[in-house]
């Protein structure tokens, strides 16, 4: 007789209407509906399409092991209240356990699964900052997700020098509005990354934050390429002061130009005062800290321990449209 119910519960949870699984799946990780509840039937699987569950792809907060993307298992508070069903809890954390506490999952197949539910709908995807993205893994994204608005994408040694592949992916990114760039490696460093390729085909970027190393051929190249740009962050990077007076006094349409914790290679009282006043007088809103008076920036660690400081700063900016 147990089982008869048991039966019978399953088959309610089959028959569900959609748009009232739609609801519950939202509330779900990207990997526990890629990986759970699309492989548990397939009136899942088929709910597993909404596009509403599929507007942002955020693989930020996954852990990165080599070459791996492991994901910790969680039905957080918020989860558990909008579910209010444990059967339906107990049965997701059978199967979330047995896949993805014990195993990792290469970041390429993982893209690849993905994709194969979310097809063209995304519009923000944000990589974690350790995620070591390949030419070939950025090709396919912005093959299968070309309707992206806006992208957190960290360039590692993989990616350096990859020209090609940049070209390829930002010219099916047409729609781009956002773009946050971070160098998650500094064994590339000075490594200079080629704006031409954005501008030439994302002609809608009116956000842009760079992470990394930004010398006075990047500022020229943003100037000439990316007039688009309103709202601009530096925000950690080392920079120069010859760049950064390029880039208020280049670029026509911007507004808001973020430099907190930024460490200057040719830093000195005169030119800072320079910068100020050069902003103060074009921009409407001109984000700076005191070297001196800042804890972040006192704090600031030696090269081979920034990636930590990076990553801090990776989802978060003073810039609204800059944070994910």
């Amino acid at each position: 007789m147990e089982k008869a119910d048991s039966s019978r519960e399953d088959s309610k949870w089959a028959t569900l209407d959609r748009n009232i699984l739609a609801i519950i799946f939202d509330k779900l990780d990207i990997m526990d509906i890629t990986m759970g509840a699309s492989r548990v039937c397939i009136y899942w699987f088929l709910v597993s399409h909404n596009i509403t569950l599929w507007n942002t792809i955020d693989l930020s907060k996954f852990q990165h092991k080599g070459k791996n993307v492991i994901y910790k298992y969680r039905v957080d508070d918020e989860v558990e209240e909008a579910l209010r069903f444990s059967n339906l809890l107990i049965k997701m954390s059978h199967f979330f356990f047995n896949f993805c506490e014990v195993k990792g999952i290469k970041l390429r197949n993982l893209l690849i699964e993905i994709t194969k539910l979310s097809r063209t709908a995304p519009k923000n995807l944000f990589f974690n900052f350790y995620s070591n993205i390949k030419k070939q893994d950025l090709m396919f994204v912005a093959e299968r997700m070309p309707n992206i608005e806006k992208l957190a994408l960290p360039v590692s040694w993989s990616l350096c020098n990859a020209v090609n592949s940049f070209r390829f992916a930002f010219s099916q990114w047409k729609n781009l509005k956002t773009l946050i760039m971070a160098h998650n490696d500094f064994f590339i460093w000075p490594y200079t990354f080629e704006f031409r390729v954005v501008g030439e085909n994302c002609s809608n970027l009116n956000n842009l934050k760079i992470m990394g190393y930004l010398d006075n051929k990047d500022a020229v190249e943003i100037v000439r390429y990316l007039q688009s740009l309103k709202r601009l962050s530096l925000q950690c990077s080392l920079v120069t002061v010859e760049g950064v007076l390029s880039l208020i006094r280049g670029l026509e349409n911007l507004v808001i130009f973020n430099v907190t914790h930024c460490k200057y290679l040719d830093y000195n009282p005169i030119t800072m005062n320079i910068i100020v006043q050069a902003a103060t007088q074009k921009l409407e809103k001109f984000i700076i800290c005191s070297e001196n008076d800042c804890k972040v920036c006192k704090d600031r660690p030696n090269v081979l321990r920034l990636h930590g400081f990076y990553e801090k700063s990776w989802c978060n900016d003073e810039i609204k449209e800059l944070e994910f």
